[in-house]
């Protein structure tokens, strides 16, 4: 379960971020001019007459670009919880997590987290993501006391959550090789991102929790995974805005896109954004810099330098 879910949360983290770049300007105030409760009765009206997948898949989609479009505004929340039921209607488990591990992130402390939050952490593999769900259960319980699901499941787990940084550290120590010799160990990568991204979701206001997100992005994006680095960098900018680096993480999610991933237009409405929101900034020169020569080739930004 754990594989398909994975390959689900990579297609749903491309297409979150396609159009969370292509919706310029702060979360804080993103605004949309769609009426979005009057396309999605339309859309179940077609549901009703062919529940087909292809169109279960459009809906999800739907959904998906109205969370952009909505975002940090009060219909967030309601639409998220549109895609769970989508989901459960149509019996679809995978998709149904990814919207509550999103709900979870958005909502750490709403009363549907802690469910949402126990069947994200039922759905991983314990034998390869053993000391995170021991993590995740004991962060339930932390917020949730009475949790008796998890309650016992933090105590069948014979793992120690203190176990954490010790596991970070070594995990780190291994993953490129060593100084002298650059070797990307992938499952080190995997294991460190995994740490880092379930430590966030069982404890999301502990005070280290966005630096490491920021870790975790950064270790994706050196690691070769700029999908799941650009994620991060957004998780940072979109729910810790207090955080002394979230100008930063908006920057490298644009610089992401645009060095590995190869989206310049993404890349452009990220920069954009970020002038737009940090006006005052050390890095605008260079932002500014990167947005007028985005579309030179090497030979022609050599040319400029020479001249």
């Amino acid at each position: 379960m754990f594989k398909s879910y994975h390959c689900l949360s990579v297609i749903f983290l491309l297409f979150i971020s396609f159009f969370a770049c292509k919706k310029t300007g702060s979360p804080m105030d993103a605004i949309t001019n769609r009426d979005w409760k009057t396309e999605w009765k339309d859309y179940e009206k077609l549901m009703e007459k062919d529940p087909s997948f292809n169109n279960f898949q459009t809906g999800i989609l739907k959904i998906s670009h109205m969370l952009v479009d909505t975002h940090f505004t009060k219909d967030h929340k309601e639409i998220l919880t549109k895609g769970i039921e989508l989901c459960k209607k149509n019996k679809n488990t995978n998709y149904a997590l990814l919207f509550k591990k999103e709900f979870a992130k958005a909502y750490p402390n709403d009363k549907n987290t802690e469910d949402y939050l126990m069947d994200y952490t039922a759905s991983l593999d314990e034998d390869k993501n053993e000391l995170e769900v021991k993590l995740l259960y004991d962060g339930i319980l932390k917020r949730w006391p009475d949790n008796i699901k998890a309650k016992e499941n933090a105590i069948r787990i014979k793992r120690n959550v203190s176990e954490f940084d010790f596991f970070l550290n070594e995990t780190g120590k291994r993953m490129f090789g060593s100084p002298e010799v650059f070797i990307i160990d992938s499952a080190r990568v995997e294991q460190y991102i995994s740490l880092c991204e379930h430590y966030v979701l069982a404890y999301p206001k502990e005070e280290k929790a966005a630096s490491l997100l920021m870790m975790g992005a950064q270790t994706a994006k050196t690691g070769k995974r700029p999908e799941k680095a650009v994620e991060l960098f957004d998780w940072v900018w979109r729910y810790y805005p207090g955080f002394s680096d979230v100008s930063l993480a908006l920057f490298l999610k644009g610089f992401t896109y645009e060095t590995d991933l190869d989206q310049k237009e993404f890349a452009i409405d990220a920069y954009k954004t970020f002038l737009k929101q940090y006006p005052k900034d050390p890095k605008v020169k260079e932002v500014q810099f990167l947005l007028e020569n985005i579309h030179k080739t090497d030979a022609e930004l050599l040319k400029q330098v020479e001249n």
